[in-house]
């Protein structure tokens, strides 16, 4: 608070006026102004004057200390409303504070809670894998413990058999020798003892012409035919080393086996593969599809047809290159390319596992489909044909009856070699519709 300033008192200001006065008087008529009258006019007018001046002055103080008060009031005021209005603010962070930590509680008890659930779930979905995987287990080895013991059943009613078959074949064996050496003790005193004498005689002088025909042997014949079939270029040299080979495939299986083990199938794709569509060439394929059909029929050596690299789609080229109708020369020896490499494919195939290899190459099962119904597709044209030609003949002849149709004969699962002579051999295909028919059966791929 300020302070009111204190008034100045009249003795100093007396003197002060007096002061003025005589400077005046000085400058003017000294003695107008002398009179007492003037004078205390004077002084009462600077009274006054002062009077107002210090009213004026106490009533600004005052004002000034009043406008100072009104002021500490509004800041009071403001400083209260700013402490209440902080404490309100406190009070509402607190309260979201609280707020927020319980809806933290509430939502991370509903995540544990979730994650319980979920790790329940994956806990038993992982007892009943491993419950199933057990179950398995234990039904493969109870399967297996059955399929032993049947196995051991088996093998011991074979065993049993074979050493029961093995007894009378002894004793087969020992009555044999019995015979044999009485027929023997027989003959020797018999009358044709001579003719038997007679016979050796001449099958000696015989033997020696036999060993100076040495290289007329199927070996020699066989490992000549491979290195012709090797070394030479010319069509005259190959087609003759493939005539030998396919005579030597077709009666002797230690050619066969020769041949697989020189690596001569591969030799014999590379040259089906350079081959084109002449004459010459046709000729090769068909006896290089020859002997890799005489070679496909032993058991030995079928695998080493088949392990070729690319043999499957080289026969099936050799389907689609060949597939046209049998008529004039060309055309009849594609169709025997077509028919032998048919043949060749269903005697591979006769295998599970080498079928469903087949079966999985890109679009193999396509292209025997589509060579399987354009063959189909010609062969009702050729017999529409045949039977409008045996129509005209028949009215030509003035007989009504038809010609009867051949049967075609049912195959027969089996394939043997040409040295095997047993009556369930198949022979050879000959039908080209045949010979796809058989190859889309043993695959499956009937439509």
């Amino acid at each position: 608070m300020l302070k009111p300033p204190q008034l100045v008192p009249l003795d100093v200001e007396e003197q002060w006026l007096h002061s003025e006065s005589l400077m005046d008087c000085s400058s003017g008529d000294s003695e107008h102004y002398n009179s007492p009258e003037l004078r205390r006019r004077i002084i009462l007018g600077e009274n006054a004057a002062a009077i107002v001046i210090q009213a004026f002055c106490r009533g600004w103080l005052a004002r000034k200390l009043a406008k100072e008060a009104a002021r500490s009031a509004r800041r009071q005021r403001f400083i209260a409303a700013a402490h209440h209005h902080l404490c309100a603010v406190r009070i509402q962070r607190a309260l979201r504070v609280h707020w927020a930590l319980k809806a933290a509680k509430r939502q991370i008890s509903s995540v544990i809670y979730i994650q319980r659930w979920f790790r329940s779930k994956l806990q038993r979905r992982r007892y009943l894998e491993q419950r199933q995987k057990i179950i398995t287990v234990q039904r493969a080895v109870k399967a297996w413990l059955n399929h032993r013991n049947q196995a051991a059943i088996v093998i011991q009613h074979a065993a049993k058999r074979f050493l029961l078959r093995r007894k009378k074949e002894r004793l087969q064996q020992g009555i044999m020798k019995v015979q044999a050496l009485w027929r023997g003790h027989w003959w020797s005193h018999d009358a044709f003892w001579n003719k038997v004498i007679s016979i050796r005689h001449r099958l000696r002088k015989v033997k020696p012409k036999v060993k100076a025909k040495e290289k007329d042997k199927l070996c020699h014949k066989t490992a000549t035919a491979l290195s012709y079939l090797l070394g030479y270029q010319n069509y005259a040299h190959i087609l003759a080393a493939l005539k030998h080979l396919e005579t030597a495939t077709r009666l002797s299986p230690e050619c066969c086996e020769r041949l697989v083990k020189s690596e001569a199938t591969h030799t014999i794709f590379t040259l089906i593969r350079s081959c084109n569509r002449s004459v010459p060439s046709m000729e090769i394929i068909a006896l290089a599809t020859q002997n890799l059909l005489n070679l496909s029929k032993y058991n030995k050596t079928i695998d080493a047809v088949y392990e070729v690299p690319d043999s499957v789609d080289t026969l099936l080229d050799l389907l689609q290159i060949y597939r046209e109708k049998a008529g004039d020369k060309v055309a009849d020896k594609g169709g025997s390319i077509f028919t032998k490499a048919c043949f060749l494919l269903v005697i591979l195939v006769q295998d599970e596992k080498r079928a469903t290899v087949v079966k999985n190459l890109p679009k193999s099962s396509e292209r025997i489909r589509s060579i399987y119904r354009l063959t189909l597709r010609k062969c009702k044209m050729d017999v529409q044909r045949t039977q409008v030609k045996q129509r005209m003949n028949v009215s030509l002849n003035g007989s009504f009856l038809l010609q009867a149709t051949p049967q075609k004969s049912k195959a027969v699962s089996r394939f043997a070699p040409a040295w095997v002579l047993h009556r369930g051999k198949m022979k050879d295909i000959v039908d080209p519709l045949g010979a796809i028919q058989m190859l889309v059966k043993a695959l499956t791929l009937m439509p």
